[in-house]
């Protein structure tokens, strides 16, 4: 409706600087045109001179009243905008109300659910990185008891030795009598005992760490991870 209101104001507003326009044309035309009564001027004629002043300033003034009185009638411009310009379907109040989908504010229901699928995500990161810890603590224990194996082994393999370089004096099973105190026995049952009792320490140790490992397997098992975390390779 304003745009055509503007439209109106315009043409009307032509219309009349056209008439005033063609009215002072006319009254021009006329004052040029008039043909002279004889190609003699009479007496009359020299002793008076044509009123053409008083017609031309009577033209322009009738002319500057009609165009004043087009700019007074003309209604006052308006300066039209692009929020003028609606088809009158939306109100501005409307217009307004609305907001694009990236600015729309999710609701109590929607900004719950996006908090617990962050708090879901921070669960799931926070397992993960658990879970490679527990994996990393497992590695440890089973390459602790790799260690206290290959210990063993070795003092086995120690004490197999000894025992097979004095197997020609009654045996090192001696050793482990009253026959020990003996000084003939005491010199070299020392370093066969002191390996036995390595090696029985060792087998003791190797049996508290396998049972530590399957506790913390068991734990980790609990917890929710897989075969991967508490047992790997």
């Amino acid at each position: 409706m304003a745009a055509q209101r503007y439209h109106q104001s315009m043409r009307l507003r032509c219309w009349l600087l056209i008439a005033a326009w063609l009215l002072m044309s006319v009254l021009a035309s006329a004052q040029t045109t008039q043909p002279a009564a004889d190609s003699q001027p009479t007496a009359s004629q020299t002793t008076s001179p044509p009123p053409a002043r008083a017609v031309k300033q009577s033209a322009v003034a009738a002319a500057a009243s009609a165009a004043k009185q087009a700019r007074d009638s003309a209604p006052p411009i308006k300066v039209i905008r692009n929020h003028d310009l609606s088809d009158g379907s939306n109100p501005p109040d409307a217009a307004k109300s609305e907001s694009k989908p990236g600015d729309v504010e999710p609701s109590a229901g929607q900004a719950k659910e996006i908090q617990e699928e962050e708090e879901e995500e921070q669960e799931t990161r926070q397992f993960e990185i658990q879970g490679k810890t527990f994996q990393n603590q497992i590695r440890v224990q089973k390459g602790k008891i790799i260690g206290i194996k290959n210990h063993i082994t070795s003092l086995k393999n120690q004490f197999d030795a000894w025992s097979t370089e004095f197997a020609q004096d009654s045996g090192a099973s001696a050793c482990w009598t009253s026959t020990y105190y003996m000084p003939y026995y005491k010199s070299y049952c020392d370093t066969g005992r002191n390996l036995k009792a390595q090696y029985d320490a060792a087998q003791t140790q190797l049996a508290q760490e396998k049972a530590r490992l399957q506790e913390m397997q068991e734990n980790i098992r609990r917890k929710g991870y897989g075969n991967a975390v508490y047992d790997p390779d």
